[in-house]
């Protein structure tokens, strides 16, 4: 606790942003209490699963620079945890103009090579190519999701952090507390609230208007039992949108097989919505985008719900409401930053300054502006 006052604190969604900042701040020697309705990476959460997308290949320069610092959060956490968290095996990003990316790269010093339409199967082994030309970045792969909820899980428990299965039902800013459905009210120092989808029902309590849009997505695993480690060090690729393909995010699971996901919604989230069924249709469609691709050669293994959470343009949401550090608005990138957030928001909690570029995450930059939805395109 060297230079910090011990303070209670309470942490609202134990999924990708809460169990970390959990941890963390139990880490740093602070009461912590863990509130999620149903637990730890549950599988309603935007948590859930083996692996995510970790790249640094993005147009947004503020992504791409959090992207470079979640390299260090991640080798902390492998560090303190004896957990591997994540393997570089490359990201290769094919798109009809990718000019906005290659920009934001130079300007942000990211390792890449500019891909002819023609070569981009020398960057990823047995893919066919189209008029597309593609960035290479070295700097980017999967991050192992369950092993690092693990881990952090581990961290959390170790130093002493309580978890609380219950729902919250109101929460005073000013006060600093929260009201759960079964528990009752509960104070602390500060509250962090990360409750992924959750913080719809959330934000009208912290008198926040800010539209989110949750949306449940579909991935689909391509593999085979009797060669589980085929694609365990092919790069992940990203597909821009090319004729009736939404384009889509893909990587390879180690162990398992290689996993991709569309780039558009099975259908809208709500509260009480808890059919994680998978859609045969979003299956077929996925498998048909992966036979055009020549370097998938299994079928359909497995397929799997998640959810993510629409802010209006697609940056997150960060920044103190009273005694409240709020963060949401994961936009489908949020687990890439996980272990990153964790210390983020740890030390917003702590009152620390926010640097220019989480400052630029918050709330203010909604004053005044009308508000666009970025796949639609709609004013909200």
């Amino acid at each position: 606790m060297t230079g910090r006052s011990r303070r209670r604190a309470i942490v609202v969604g134990a999924g990708a942003w809460g169990l970390p900042t959990a941890a963390q701040l139990a880490l740093r020697g602070h009461e912590v209490t863990l509130v999620d309705r149903y637990g730890v990476a549950n599988l309603l959460s935007s948590s859930p699963g083996p692996t995510r997308v970790w790249r640094h290949a993005d147009a947004t320069p503020v992504l791409c620079r959090l992207g470079l610092r979640s390299v260090g959060a991640m080798d902390r956490l492998a560090a303190r945890s004896g957990t591997e968290v994540y393997r570089k095996v490359g990201v290769l990003w094919r798109d009809h103009d990718p000019t906005r990316l290659l920009t934001t790269l130079r300007e942000e010093e990211v390792e890449h090579v500019e891909v002819e339409a023609a070569d981009v199967g020398r960057w990823l082994p047995g893919l066919v190519p189209d008029e597309r030309p593609a960035v290479w970045t070295p700097l980017g792969g999967c991050v192992l999701a369950a092993a690092s909820m693990a881990a952090q899980g581990r961290l959390f428990r170790e130093a002493g952090g309580r978890l609380v299965r219950d729902e919250v039902i109101g929460i005073d800013a000013a006060a600093g507390s929260v009201e759960l459905r079964d528990g009752g009210r509960m104070a602390a120092d500060v509250v962090v609230v990360a409750p992924g989808p959750g913080a719809v029902a959330l934000l009208p309590m912290l008198d926040v208007d800010v539209p989110l849009t949750p949306q449940l997505e579909q991935v689909v695993h391509f593999g085979s039992p009797d060669a589980p480690h085929r694609y365990d060090d092919v790069p992940c690729l990203f597909e821009g949108a090319y004729g009736a393909s939404p384009g889509f995010y893909s990587m390879p699971t180690p162990g398992r097989g290689y996993k991709i996901g569309l780039d558009v919604a099975v259908r809208g989230w709500t509260p009480d919505d808890v059919d994680r069924t998978p859609s045969d249709e979003r299956t077929h469609e996925t498998a048909v985008e992966a036979a055009r691709l020549g370097f998938i050669s299994d079928p359909v293994l497995d397929a799997q719900i998640c959810s993510w959470t629409d802010s209006p343009d697609g940056l997150f949401v960060i920044d103190r409401v009273g005694r409240v550090v709020l963060a949401c608005g994961d936009s489908g990138a949020g687990f890439k930053f996980s272990a990153l957030m964790g210390e983020i928001l740890a030390d917003l909690a702590e009152e620390g300054e926010p640097d220019a570029d989480v400052g630029s995450l918050g709330l203010a930059r909604f004053d005044g502006r009308p508000l666009v939805d970025r796949r639609s395109g709609h004013l909200l």
